[in-house]
């Protein structure tokens, strides 16, 4: 908590701590049911091995490396702020984790893993925080150093409001709009996790997703809906853009609904309509 005190007085505050409290199970936040179910179902749809090996990439703090290795599934973090690994460490210590299960990344270049080292690697809400250059190296890396399935986890760019300034329509706005807007906005709504302060968050829709990933050789699969994050009976598909507000005990939309059907006939699957996308990638 006091890593982020310099984010008091902001909007991201405290989703981050909520979030916190919830990764480290302080409150049920569903993580462990939601990997203990979904890890096991890569296991066993992709017939990996019986004791797999991970990766969870853009670990940060390393709640999510922790709970995996706790739930016994060996894996290791890696991401490319020292500061965040020092407390990634500390917290498996605490868990009787190795320091050795985090790894700093360089920021360019080639993972340091030999090929087909995992079996499984993790990117849970990483991917809007990689540009299209970096993404340039890494799918092909991230091929070379996984002989099974890469799990992609991000927010849609169907969604109306961005959940890193709570600020409306800006996973819509081209990019150079949405960083002139909320600096408009005023230092409340500001945040970024690039070591120059810049607004690093790149929305990205599901086909342009698929377009980059089958660029580097990777196909695109989907999990079953059961096993999810977040799970749907909390936030169900979009199916309309716009505003929903009380009135007098009920509730009330603003805007328009998306045209489901003809997106479906187009191509977009069911679960291209998600909040947050869950994806599988293996190679072709």
């Amino acid at each position: 908590m006091a890593h982020l005190e310099p984010l008091k007085g902001k909007y991201i505050y405290d989703p981050i701590a909520q979030d916190y409290r919830r990764k480290t199970e302080q409150v049920d936040g569903g993580y462990a049911r939601w990997l203990g179910k979904a890890l096991p179902y890569i296991v066993q749809h992709y017939g990996l091995s019986a004791h797999p090996r991970l990766l969870d990439f853009g670990c940060g703090t390393g709640e999510l490396t922790v709970l995996m290795n706790v739930l016994g599934f060996q894996t290791t973090g890696i991401d490319v702020h020292e500061k965040h690994l020092e407390l990634a460490r500390l917290l498996a210590e605490d868990n009787g984790l190795p320091s050795s299960t985090f790894v700093q990344s360089q920021e360019q270049g080639r993972l340091p893993f030999p090929n087909d080292s995992f079996d499984i690697v993790t990117l849970f809400v990483v991917l809007e925080h990689l540009s299209d250059e970096v993404l340039a190296w890494l799918l092909p890396e991230l091929r070379r150093v996984c002989c099974g399935v890469i799990y992609v986890l991000v927010p849609n760019k169907l969604q109306t409001r961005d959940d890193h300034t709570g600020l409306r329509f800006v996973p819509w706005m081209p990019r150079a709009l949405a960083t002139w807007y909320i600096k408009l906005r005023g230092e409340r709504y500001r945040y970024a996790i690039s070591k120059d302060g810049g607004w690093d968050v790149y929305y990205r829709s599901f086909k342009r997703i698929e377009q980059q990933f089958a660029g580097a050789g990777l196909r695109i699969a989907f999990p079953p809906d059961d096993i999810i994050f977040p799970p749907l009976r909390e936030a169900g598909p979009i199916h309309r853009v716009g505003l929903t507000f009380p009135l007098m005990g009920r509730r009330f939309s603003l805007g328009f609904p998306l045209p489901v059907r003809t997106l479906s006939r187009l191509g977009w699957p069911k679960q291209s309509l998600y909040p947050y996308l869950n994806l599988f990638f293996v190679s072709r």
